[in-house]
């Protein structure tokens, strides 16, 4: 599977009340960028990363990683190159041991326990939990908890990272060893986030979204200054 980009093409998206979450996204990330995602709660920033991942499916329009669309026949092969990180990660932490945890993606993939071992301790060391493997979710602090999920994902060695708030209740020194550690990651990062230091510091490049739409779509540092725009959009 190539992974040069994700395009997505004339997307909607319509929940089962009605509700048009998105109206025609047209956009194409290249590999290796990063690309923070703005907007208002509801503006859809979320269901495009869900749409991304194969855990929704476009109304309309299509979703691409690389040559392959995003469907139900391709989610599986999709969510072993796109690793998602959750806004609670309490949602991906449910095994016994954060070993279990972080193995659970590579087990599923019917890797020998050699190589998941492997997986799972580069995982923990690129996040700084090396050595905490034992301890159940419960027994991590907040930022603690963030960092084991993003090595879940870690872990499938994926090509494409997607993180839905990822700042959301951390405090400041939590804060700063995720954006330490995001900008380690070489491949492609689209960061969902109200947190504009953040996406600032980490994403070259902005898309603002409202009511579903694209309304902004430029380099990070002139969405910044253009102060009109950020204030029509609630952002400061």
């Amino acid at each position: 599977m190539s992974h040069h980009f994700v395009r997505y093409e004339n997307v909607h998206y319509r929940y089962e009340d009605g509700t048009e979450a998105l109206k025609g996204i047209d956009l194409v990330i290249t590999h290796g960028e990063r690309v923070a995602l703005l907007g208002l709660n509801g503006s859809g920033k979320s269901t495009l990363l869900l749409l991304t991942d194969a855990l929704l499916f476009p109304s309309e329009g299509e979703v691409n990683i690389g040559d392959v669309p995003v469907t139900k026949k391709t989610a599986e092969s999709i969510r072993r190159s796109v690793g998602f990180v959750f806004q609670d990660p309490d949602d991906m932490l449910f095994m016994p041991t954060i070993y279990d945890d972080v193995a659970f993606g590579p087990r599923n993939m019917n890797l020998p326990e050699k190589e998941v071992a492997r997986r799972v301790s580069d995982a923990l060391c690129a996040v700084g939990l090396s050595g905490l493997e034992e301890k159940a979710a419960y027994q991590l602090s907040g930022g603690q908890r963030r960092s084991a999920a993003i090595a879940c994902v870690l872990s499938m060695e994926p090509d494409i990272l997607l993180l839905d708030e990822p700042s959301a209740n951390l405090d400041a020194k939590a804060r700063r060893s995720l954006i330490d550690l995001l900008k380690g990651f070489k491949h492609t990062i689209i960061l969902a986030t109200h947190d504009l230091e953040m996406a600032e510091e980490l994403c070259e490049r902005t898309v603002i979204l409202s009511h579903g739409e694209v309304s902004a779509d430029d380099n990070t540092s002139k969405i910044f200054s253009d102060q009109k725009i950020l204030k029509s959009l609630g952002l400061l």
